[in-house]
């Protein structure tokens, strides 16, 4: 582990130094014409005191050429008038000769010192930040002064105090304002929009927590703003993140340095242009794609399935290496980070079965692949049961008579169920499985239990059952849960028949279904879920209302003597029948053999095949069929 650790420290160094260390002046003597170049470096070389002592000197020879010439100001106009016009011309020519090249020369000098990199870094402390630009694919086109503008009263300052101070290196300078940087990072430009689209640009410009309200480009990127190579110190540069609040704390890599912040918070992120705050916050987080990028987190994580991870691979969400020493520390996070604080409003979690299990997140949850089928009860039992060995009684199962056994005995008692007696002296009953559970395995068990209980279910019988097992009744499938002697035994109805003004008189009839399999069920099964018949169904009206049909056999129905006992003694026989039965329905009939018969039933083989009124009426029946209705 020390040689490790030795490794990496040396790593972080160099890269470091690649960054952020003082180079060697390479750039040779600065571009001054001829000779120029050794005397002025001479001159800025010389030691203070010698310039201070030629500073004093110059002064003095100033103040005392100013003294000279106003002393004797007569005498140099009285000799300037007395000279002849050609002098004249030539000291005024060879006067604007000295102002055009003092005036060319200050102007080329501040263009060079302005507008010219040569200037800057013609001195040598310069040289480290003009070669971190010189590697720059961002700012190696620009001017030492598009950032670095200041007064003129503010430069002759800097230039007094650098030659007082004669500094090495160059140190902390005043803060490069916002308004510097957004003078090209802005606009519409379209590499700068997506740089501000950036999850950790969004993050750190657009909050409104109060430690980034004044927050400044250089606050993070004074280090390295002429190079913008983000060096390891970045983020906890302005004491933001300090290494002591993001050293990581977790297992192997615990006090490990070579990383870089970014290896592992999606710093450059680029999100979509309308997304929110929090959305671009939660893009830092660690994912499975930064995790993964660690060679020990691919072994250990090999069954990982992304499918199956509920928190969209986003790794930081439970796991903090820079504050848990195991991930097993994780498991605390799960309703106090604020993702789950809600879980009591679960119903599953709240019943009377879960409520102790849901405490412990991992009894049913399994970290990584945390999404449960609250419908596979079977599965999950299983699974706990395997991965619990304190909980391998699950393994029993959903057979609900070996559940009750289990649950009634208790562990230190082998005896049977039928000979262990109940704290009263009685025996138990042997423990019943009042409902098929195997012939319902393919349904989930939330159908029918209610997860707020421990014994009820969500529905009443037989209602409750009716109204799975009653969703198809046009197909006939009656028989997968109706016994077939249940549905061929003739089923006896009560009818009541009204003739005229008659009493009404109830009549028993016998209902088979083989008679009427050609009719699905629903025909006469009317009502929603219970299936019962309808109301018209059950006086057989509603099938039956055109049976005083000619050719129709009456002693299909009429088959008992008593149910013609108006009839006897006739009051008018075979005429008028419409006295007591409805016009329209006699005047549908036909006094054929089938109708006589119905009455005359012990006449049925004589004269065979003959019309009883052609000898008792002498008429056809169809002649005689006037006679039925009244007048």
């Amino acid at each position: 582990m020390a040689v490790l650790q030795g490794v990496t420290d040396s790593l972080a160094a160099a890269q470091l130094a690649d960054t952020v260390s003082v180079r060697a002046d390479t750039l040779g003597a600065p571009p001054l014409p001829g000779g120029i170049s050794p005397v002025v470096r001479a001159m800025f070389s010389a030691p203070t005191w010698l310039w201070i002592l030629i500073i004093a000197l110059a002064a003095s020879l100033a103040a005392w050429g100013a003294w000279m010439a106003w002393k004797h100001r007569t005498a140099w106009w009285t000799w300037l008038r007395t000279r002849s016009r050609g002098a004249t011309i030539a000291l005024i020519a060879v006067a604007a000769l000295i102002v055009l090249v003092v005036s060319a020369t200050g102007a080329a000098s501040w263009n060079f010192m302005q507008h010219d990199n040569r200037f800057c870094v013609s001195c040598h402390v310069m040289t480290p930040a003009f070669q971190a630009m010189r590697t720059s694919t961002v700012h190696d086109s620009l001017g030492c002064h598009d950032c670095h503008s200041q007064s003129m009263f503010a430069s002759a300052w800097q230039l007094y105090v650098w030659l007082k101070d004669r500094p090495e290196k160059i140190e902390k300078h005043a803060d490069v304002p916002n308004t510097t940087c957004t003078g090209c990072h802005s606009g519409d430009d379209e590499k700068w929009q997506r740089v501000a689209r950036t999850a950790g640009h969004r993050v750190h410009l657009e909050s409104d927590s109060s430690a980034l309200a004044d927050v400044a480009c250089t606050t993070c990127h004074a280090e390295e703003v002429h190079r913008f190579v983000p060096a390891d110190r970045t983020c906890g540069q302005s004491g933001c993140h300090s290494r002591e609040l993001t050293r990581i704390a977790i297992g192997p890599m615990a006090n490990q340095t070579a990383l870089h912040c970014i290896t592992c918070h999606q710093y450059t992120a680029e999100l979509p242009q309308n997304v929110s705050l929090d959305s671009a916050r939660s893009q830092l987080q660690p994912g499975s794609r930064q995790c993964f990028s660690c060679h020990a987190m691919r072994e250990r994580l090999a069954d990982f399935n992304p499918a199956r991870e509920p928190h969209g691979g986003q790794c930081g969400m439970c796991h903090n290496p820079h504050t848990q020493n195991r991930p097993s520390e994780a498991l605390k996070q799960c309703a106090s980070a604020g993702c789950h604080v809600d879980w009591r409003d679960i119903p599953f979690h709240t019943g009377a079965i879960h409520r102790r299990a849901a405490e412990q997140c991992a009894t049913c949850h399994t970290p990584h692949s945390a999404r449960v089928d609250a419908s596979d009860c079977q599965g999950c039992h299983a699974d706990v049961a395997r991965r619990i060995p304190r909980l391998r009684r699950l393994q029993q199962g959903f057979d609900t008579t070996r559940t009750l056994r289990g649950a009634l005995l208790p562990d230190a008692h082998p005896a049977p169920l039928a000979k262990w007696t109940a704290p009263a002296g009685k025996p138990l009953a042997p423990a019943v499985d009042s409902f098929e559970h195997r012939r319902h395995r393919s349904l989930a068990c939330l159908t029918c239990h209610d997860v707020h209980s421990s014994s009820r279910i969500t529905f009443t019988p037989p209602r409750g059952c009716q109204i799975c097992h009653h969703q198809a009744p046009a197909e006939n499938r009656c028989s997968s849960c109706h016994a077939a002697d249940e549905i061929a035994a003739p089923h006896a109805r009560t009818v009541t028949v009204t003739v005229g003004s008659g009493a009404p008189r109830p009549r028993t009839v016998n209902f088979r279904h083989e008679n009427h399999a050609r009719l699905a069920c629903p025909a006469c099964h009317t009502q929603q879920v219970t299936l019962e018949i309808g109301d018209s169904v059950r006086t057989c009206a509603a099938c039956h209302d055109d049976h005083h049909q000619a050719a129709r056999t009456c002693g299909g129905c009429h088959t008992e003597r008593a149910s013609f006992a108006p009839h006897t003694p006739p009051a008018a026989a075979h005429t008028a029948c419409d006295a007591c039965h409805a016009t329209r329905t006699i005047a549908r009939l036909v006094p054929d053999r089938a109708m006589c018969l119905t009455c005359h039933e012990s006449q049925r083989d004589h004269m065979t095949g003959r019309e009883c009124s052609t000898c008792h009426f002498l008429a056809d029946p169809p002649s005689y069929r006037r006679h039925l209705v009244a007048g």
